[in-house]
């Protein structure tokens, strides 16, 4: 069993890497259609083999996303008629359906906490780039000021849900939740700074997660007890934290910085000031994980002192890569 999931997360990976890469060439609505289609069954393929998820979970997912590709189809065929504004919205819809973003997300939700870490990082993050790159196409300009108060709020109502929980699954759905929001406003300015910010949230969710994983964390209390000898990894999470949460001077703020800078040109200093509000209300929960964790890691150890070991090759490679993206801020505003 261990041999079959080890092949079918090497078949299919590559598979889902490809099919987001492709929708960056497509340029018709069908061919569009047809990369979701293929992303979709790479996706379930690899629900298959996960033991977390209930099977009547991976349906109700099979089921909500073929639905919202039905309507996508439909949309794009009706919009040859007089009520193209209609389909159009129809269409909008269907994909904000897709990424789980709120009234749209209950779904998202559930499946969330059930996945393992492996597929819940590819559902926050690579899942998300396909109908990103639809919506970018089908966003309506003279109606801007309409998407700009649904990402507010929708910001400001996941930060709010987001300090309801201990689950840290639950808590990294809805901080996705929020950096699409971000991601979708920053997509009106410039798409290559959108990628730029979905490619620096996916590498810290990267160490996130499989830290996580690596040492079976799924709430706040085994956070809490993690052992002395974990003390580097604990450290490199709490980085990670301060980064999610857009505390100075970590590439997480700057990455902030940089999408205000964009945003803007387009938006109205107060919409950017209410988003950067939202942005403080989910910073709490972040700070919450971060210094409970903290005060007690410090309680357990305070009689037990002992050096990190920062020769550590796990935690170097994943350091690299955040150094990595810190530089590569630091050169843009240096430029």
């Amino acid at each position: 069993m261990i041999l079959l999931n080890y092949y079918c997360y090497m078949f299919f990976i590559p598979m889902l890497m490809i099919s987001s890469m492709l929708i960056f060439i497509s340029n018709s609505w069908f061919s569009m259609w047809m990369i979701m289609e293929i992303n979709l069954i790479s996706f379930i393929c690899m629900l298959i083999f996960d033991k977390n998820i209930k099977n009547e979970l991976m349906m109700s997912y099979f089921l909500v996303q073929s639905f919202n590709s039905y309507i996508f189809i439909l949309s794009f065929i009706m919009m040859l008629t007089k009520m193209k504004l209609l389909f159009l919205l129809m269409m909008y819809m269907s994909i904000i359906s897709k990424i789980g973003l709120p009234p749209f997300y209950l779904w998202y939700i559930k499946i969330m906490k059930n996945l393992n870490w492996m597929n819940l990082f590819l559902l926050s993050t690579i899942q998300k780039l396909i109908p990103l790159i639809i919506l970018n196409n089908i966003i309506m300009y003279k109606y801007l000021i309409y998407l700009y108060m649904y990402m507010i709020l929708i910001s400001f109502y996941s930060s709010i849900k987001g300090l309801n929980y201990n689950n840290l699954k639950i808590i990294l759905t809805y901080s996705s939740i929020i950096q699409i929001s971000w991601m979708i406003l920053l997509m009106i300015s410039s798409e290559m700074m959108m990628m730029n910010y979905f490619m620096i949230y996916l590498f810290i969710n990267l160490n996130l997660i499989l830290n996580f994983y690596k040492f079976n964390i799924n709430n706040l209390n085994n956070l809490m007890n993690m052992k002395f000898n974990k003390k580097n990894h604990f450290y490199l999470i709490m980085l990670m934290m301060f980064s999610l949460s857009s505390i100075p001077p970590m590439y997480g703020f700057l990455m902030k910085l940089i999408s205000i800078e964009f945003m803007n040109l387009y938006m109205n200093f107060y919409l950017i000031l209410m988003m950067i509000f939202n942005s403080l209300i989910s910073m709490y929960f972040y700070t919450k994980i971060i210094f409970i964790s903290l005060m007690n890691y410090s309680m357990m150890n305070k009689f037990n002192f002992k050096l990190i070991n920062y020769y550590n090759n796990y935690n170097l490679k994943l350091s690299f890569y955040s150094m990595l993206m810190f530089l590569m801020l630091m050169m843009y505003e240096l430029l």
